[in-house]
């Protein structure tokens, strides 16, 4: 059943706001011009959801309400309407209608531009009075609904590139610097993320946001009204702020941080919304879950202080991440609402695996996790007589290594992940007897002196802490 809220002077509060019935309106508040005017069966109600996403090609206003007019024998005067969501105050029409253009855009700078929400505004309606000179303000609704749903940004699937005076608004770098979500429909995961480098000698970063169809075949920006640039006074400076999906507002700037090595930048394409963390990430953190009890932190090693983590072990149902050893705080799991790999910290779930041993990789940067079963580690090398042949090693749970029996000849082997080079361990440094640091980044060959039957287990956690331990038998 529609509702009807009845116009009254601003200052009564008493005007029922969930009424059937019209009344009159009560006599005018005069502001400016002391006028007599007399007002009858004036009133407001709410209309159904208003969808942006079915605006008719040209159409440029919308009905947000519907609005009986008060009369009046006041001739020469002529209405005035206007409607209130907050601190905000547009023009109607005395049909209810307002531009499409400002709904929408006071749904995108408030509220973002999900399609897929509805958001409940809550209204007033103000009746003014001119003659061109004076003007009378008369009476005001009480609050009501207005539920909207605001028009789709263009997402670009391909990206986004990172302009600014980090490359001198050159886009020398658009090739590296590039924003991507987590996959699937861009207005389900509407999240871009990237980790930008700290650029010696800027003290105050100023950048935008190009998408990947705004560019020419030759890198060239063809487009740069489709920018995304910052919703906000050009001179402000902030690590989060809105988003504007045209070139026309400001740069987005954030200051330097003393120490931080990169600036983990995340948008929020359908929040209309940016956040810039300044981060050093740690050398390690950790995966916790049932295959231990949920007892026992397995560290993840990240070589480059890029926010990048791998490691190996066996996972057998629920697990999560922590950046502690010895506690939960901050720990890291599934994103109930986002992609599988899609990691956040607040209201996440426990992260799943069938048992198995994995190749674990989290990107702090960006958010996400990735699990690779480990079907086999072998031995590949002269030891078996040439470099085609492997021997499989089967993996003990209990002890944590990967175990064989085998005779093997004098000579030269690796081990390597699911008979595939793409993984494969050797001697770090170098070194061929470097069996107790084990490296799978361009390891040497290990030596192998003395044919014979050996047995070997072989330990992969992490980068730093691989090793064989081989026992002739």
């Amino acid at each position: 059943m529609t509702k009807k809220i009845l116009f009254g002077i601003a200052l009564v509060a008493s005007v029922a706001a969930c009424t059937d019935d019209y009344k009159d309106w009560d006599s005018p508040a005069v502001i400016e011009q002391p006028t007599v005017a007399t007002f009858a069966d004036g009133a407001v109600a709410s209309v159904s959801t208003v969808n942006l996403n079915a605006i008719e090609e040209g159409q440029d206003s919308v009905q947000v309400c519907s609005l009986t007019e008060p009369t009046t024998n006041v001739a020469d005067f002529t209405p005035i309407y206007l409607i209130n969501f907050g601190n905000a105050s547009y023009e109607l029409d005395n049909q209810g209608r307002m531009a499409v253009a400002d709904l929408q855009q006071y749904l995108a700078d408030n509220y973002g531009r999900n399609p897929n929400v509805t958001q409940t505004l809550m209204a007033t309606i103000e009746m003014w009075m001119t003659n061109g000179s004076s003007n009378v303000k008369l009476a005001s609704s009480a609050p009501f609904e207005v539920k909207a749903i605001a028009e789709a940004p263009f997402i670009d699937p391909d990206g986004y590139y990172i302009v600014g005076n980090v490359d001198g608004w050159t886009c020398t770098k658009v090739d590296e610097w590039h924003l991507v979500n987590n996959g699937g429909d861009v207005y389900e995961n509407p999240v871009f993320n990237y980790l930008l480098p700290a650029v010696e000698g800027i003290e105050t970063y100023e950048i935008k946001f190009i998408p990947a169809s705004a560019f020419n075949g030759d890198g060239s920006i063809a487009n740069w009204d489709i920018a995304l640039s910052a919703l906000k006074d050009v001179d402000e400076v902030a690590y989060s702020g809105r988003l504007s999906h045209s070139n026309a507002g400001g740069n987005i700037k954030f200051a330097a941080e003393e120490g931080a090595l990169f600036y983990s930048i995340s948008l929020n394409l359908l929040e209309g919304t940016y956040t810039v963390k300044p981060v050093s990430f740690s050398d390690y953190i950790y995966e916790i879950g049932n295959s231990h009890g949920w007892s026992q932190s397995m560290p993840l090693y990240g070589a480059n202080s890029d926010g990048k983590y791998q490691g190996y072990y066996y996972l057998d149902g629920g697990f999560k991440f922590k950046p502690n050893e010895n506690n939960w705080d901050g720990d890291w799991g599934q994103d109930p609402n986002g992609v599988f790999g899609t990691l956040v910290q607040d209201g996440e779930q426990d992260c799943s695996a069938e048992a198995g041993f994995y190749q674990i990789d989290v990107d702090l940067a960006a958010m996400t996790y990735n699990i690779t079963l480990v079907n086999s580690i072998s031995i590949i090398g002269t030891v078996n007589g040439n470099w085609d042949t492997d021997t499989d090693l089967t993996y003990n749970n209990a002890s944590g290594a990967w175990e064989v029996v085998t005779d093997l000849s004098a000579g030269a082997m690796k081990f390597r992940m699911n008979h595939d080079w793409s993984v494969s361990w050797g001697g770090a440094n170098g070194d061929p007897t470097a069996y107790n640091n084990l490296t799978q980044n361009n390891g040497k060959d290990l030596d192998l002196s003395e044919a014979g039957t050996y047995k070997i287990e072989l330990y992969i956690t992490y980068e730093g802490n691989n090793k064989v331990i081989i026992t002739k038998q």
